[in-house]
């Protein structure tokens, strides 16, 4: 997962759009006439470069397997502006609510096609307002024991998306968050630190194959190593074992993990989801044989890793 099987990369200046700029139209995706998705980026904070914060050089990598269905699948990395990129059902269309969308990249970079841009065609055109965050990399030595730069970006994208459910036409009490591998870890942190007040709160988590648990034997150790530090203290691990989290009252989550996934074993998500049920928060837990790691929406058509789908979009239908 890390950055040394990444085969060539380009690199290209963070926030080279002009300064104080806040709406970027990207691009009408290409679909049938009357299906046509509208897809906007916000930078989710202003650029900031500083003697204590340098601007750096944002990386995008061309990574030479598992593409996506347009062919991709980048990876970003060394990123200093988080931004949102916005998926808009067709006009028209009834709104079903919003959802957050955390890539994976074991906290190292952002798998912005796979989990990301592939996630906001497939479920904006089902509906739903899709906000694919871009997020900062944990950067222990800067935070120290403070909120990690990728939990800080993804709250406030949760708080940003919230606040445009009036001009983007969704309920503001139907805004989810999803997430991938570490972005499942992310996603499923925002479950457990969102506050309500602050509009911060997701009012479902949908985690695919997540990172859950900082502590042998089921911790992905590399993903532990960028977001706590190389020694970090038993305190700091506990804090950040999603499992150890579980408390009454927070939303309900939906997990989908293979049994043959050898990056991230499926007991991550199977301890989250007990203790989560002991606390009475409502869960859906789905466990297939077959899908190996990383395997976003799915391995195709019959695969047994093609139908958390439909199986999400149903527990959502059911939800009050």
């Amino acid at each position: 997962m890390g950055g040394r099987e990444m085969m060539r990369s380009i690199a290209i200046r963070a926030g080279r759009a002009a300064a104080g700029a806040f709406l970027v139209v990207l691009a009408l995706a290409a679909a049938p006439a009357g299906r046509a998705q509208t897809v906007e980026e916000f930078p989710l904070r202003k650029p900031v470069s500083s003697a204590s914060a340098p601007q750096t050089i944002e990386e995008v990598v061309y990574r030479q397997s598992s593409y996506d269905d347009r062919g991709f699948n980048r990876g970003i990395q060394k990123i200093s502006v988080p931004t949102l990129t916005i998926y808009q059902p067709a006009a028209g269309m009834k709104r079903k609510g919003a959802l957050v969308v955390c890539p994976g990249g074991g906290y190292t970079f952002v798998a912005i096609d796979r989990e990301g841009y592939a996630m906001g065609r497939y479920f904006s055109e089902r509906g739903f307002v899709v906000a694919v965050l871009k997020y900062r990399m944990p950067d222990p030595a800067v935070t120290k024991d403070g909120l990690p730069l990728s939990q800080q970006d993804a709250l406030e994208a949760m708080r940003l998306v919230r606040s445009r459910a009036g001009e983007w036409g969704f309920d503001p009490k139907r805004v989810g968050i999803l997430g991938c591998s570490a972005g499942g870890h992310l996603a499923g942190s925002v479950g457990v630190l969102g506050e309500a007040a602050k509009g911060t709160r997701p009012d479902f988590v949908v985690l695919l194959y997540p990172v859950v648990c900082m502590e042998p034997p089921n911790v992905h150790a590399g993903s532990r190593t960028r977001l706590l530090g190389v020694n970090p203290s038993a305190e700091k691990v506990a804090a950040w074992s999603l499992e150890r989290r579980a408390k009454a009252g927070m939303p309900p989550y939906f997990f989908i993990h293979a049994k043959d996934d050898k990056g991230v074993p499926a007991a991550n998500s199977e301890l989250f989801a007990a203790a989560l049920r002991e606390k009475g928060v409502p869960v859906e837990l789905r466990i297939i044989e077959k899908g190996g790691h990383g395997f976003g929406l799915g391995r195709g058509p019959g695969s047994e890793s093609d139908g958390w789908k439909d199986s999400f979009l149903a527990w959502l239908e059911k939800l009050p």
